[in-house]
């Protein structure tokens, strides 16, 4: 009777390292732990060292490499039939360069998202339409703006902190947050086309 062996691999898989085993890109279930660890243990692919490097490969090449130390095993993915492979060595100054563009990005988030609300506000004339509010129901052109300015400022804030589910490092809720969402459809997208491209230039590790 044949050994059962499950095998499962992520769309897109990163490394630091430059040679590959198929422990990094594949999880393995099977009831014989010797050939689980002996199959997580095989050298599968080998990146020029210090260059960042990408690669297709078909779920059949990672069959055929097991199968050849393995003959009689039966092999089942249950994972990605093609999969994309990033080698990102770490660099001296990485961290430093991360810290920096992340400050950068959030400076970026702030100060344009602030520009956004006000142009926003001045589009809609938000200044007039609290001078006829306070006219309205006070009597006073002026006496009821800043009242008025300051529920809609905590309300906005309140909104957005609702609707973007985070709160700091804390989430309000368990729920994937919309931004979260779209950057997972994205990633997906791009994952799908960057093998689509590659397969059809043929240029994937495939059998």
């Amino acid at each position: 009777m044949k050994q059962t062996v499950y095998i499962k691999a992520p769309q897109c898989i990163e490394v630091t390292h430059h040679q590959v085993t198929l422990d990094d890109i594949l999880t393995v279930y099977t009831s014989d732990k010797h050939i689980k660890n002996h199959i997580l243990s095989i050298p599968f692919y080998t990146f020029s060292k210090g260059q960042n490097g990408q690669v297709v490969v078909s779920i059949l090449k990672v069959i055929e490499t097991i199968a050849n130390c393995y003959p009689n095993l039966d092999i089942n993915n249950i994972g990605e039939c093609d999969f994309i492979l990033n080698y990102q060595p770490k660099k001296k100054g990485e961290q430093i360069r991360e810290t920096m563009f992340t400050v950068f990005l959030c400076m970026v988030a702030f100060f344009g998202g602030g520009y956004a609300i006000m142009a926003y506000n001045t589009d809609i004339g938000s200044k007039e339409l609290f001078t006829y509010l306070s006219m309205l129901f006070l009597g006073n052109a002026k006496a009821g703006v800043l009242y008025l300015a300051i529920p809609y400022s905590i309300g906005l804030t309140f909104g957005m902190l609702l609707f973007f589910n985070h709160l700091g490092q804390k989430k309000l809720t368990k729920d994937p947050t919309p931004l979260e969402v779209q950057m997972r459809l994205y990633e997906k997208d791009i994952g799908t086309t960057i093998i689509k491209d590659v397969s059809r230039r043929g240029e994937s590790i495939d059998v």
